[in-house]
């Protein structure tokens, strides 16, 4: 059974017996993570009880479930963040979260908070949800989704339920910091070599793999020059997605300028963005190398 299959089967169990938790962490490609985020909500505000105990699913045909297609549920909130980078989910909309958290459903017994994209979110942001996650009220529920739950602080991951939605060859996110540095910024004579293996690869993974990948590069990128910048003072370093890759993202911060670290930064969002829209994973990744070598 995949990962996939079995998240839904135990999701449906949790819907039939009306025990849902009170957080959920869907950690995926953002497709599949949206598809389970959306399911889940959907199912939370049905109004069709007798539907939901048999089928463990909303009905689809209540007034409830037809907002919530529409995107219109008052009582499904929608928090993601202002751009596709790391640290693009800002603290104020956590905060914004919290300041309406124990308002009263408007329409359902229940309150849904989605929040999309958590691995964007600042730590200061995340530190600031813990309490929510704690000790939330009794008709609220979390669902996060996440490309890479290890980009999440451990306090946050503790307090939810999880799945890991990455299914095909590779189940799980490809997120071996030092492996990516040294063989994306690596001085290898012979780079051609080594991203044609690289593609080969990512290849097996998919489109939602080669998304992570890029999630994963540019979250070492952006590591790398907080390392430049605070070469002299590291205590930055605890704002890091990879601490625990310090010697290595220190050696390759000493290799390569600001200028070209932003200038790989600006290659990952615009080769990111265009595999959105173009399903074509080798001409992508065939492209992207060719655009950094």
């Amino acid at each position: 059974m995949t990962a996939i299959n079995n998240a839904g089967l135990i999701i449906k169990n949790m819907i039939k017996s009306d025990r849902i938790p009170g957080a959920f962490i869907f950690e995926g490609s953002p497709e599949i993570t949206g598809v389970f985020a959306d399911m889940l909500a959907k199912s939370a505000v049905c109004s069709d009880l007798d539907y939901k105990k048999d089928n463990g699913e909303a009905c689809g045909v209540c007034e409830a479930c037809r907002k919530a297609l529409r995107k219109i549920h008052p009582d499904i909130i929608i928090a993601e963040p202002d751009g596709d980078g790391a640290q693009s989910f800002h603290i104020e909309k956590v905060r914004e979260i919290i300041d309406g958290l124990y308002l009263s459903p408007n329409e359902s017994d229940k309150k849904i908070y989605i929040i999309k994209d958590m691995q964007n979110m600042t730590p200061q942001g995340q530190n600031a949800l813990l309490k929510s996650l704690e000790e939330p009220p009794p008709f609220a529920i979390f669902i996060i989704t996440a490309a890479n739950l290890d980009l999440l602080l451990e306090t946050v991951r503790s307090r939810a339920v999880k799945f890991n939605l990455w299914d095909g060859a590779l189940d799980a996110p490809q997120d071996n910091c030092g492996e990516i540095i040294k063989n994306i910024l690596g001085r290898n004579p012979d780079k051609l070599s080594v991203y044609q293996d690289i593609i080969k690869n990512l290849e097996k993974s998919g489109k939602s793999g080669v998304l992570n990948f890029y999630y994963n590069l540019e979250n070492a990128a952006r590591d790398i020059l907080i390392v430049k910048i605070f070469a002299d003072n590291l205590s930055g370093a605890r704002f890091l997605y990879f601490d625990n890759n310090l010697e290595i993202l220190e050696k390759y911060a000493g290799n390569y300028s600001v200028k070209k670290i932003l200038e790989l930064c600006g290659k990952i969002q615009e080769y990111k963005s265009d595999l959105e829209y173009n399903a074509n994973t080798r001409l992508n990744l065939s492209s992207f190398f060719s655009a950094i070598i």
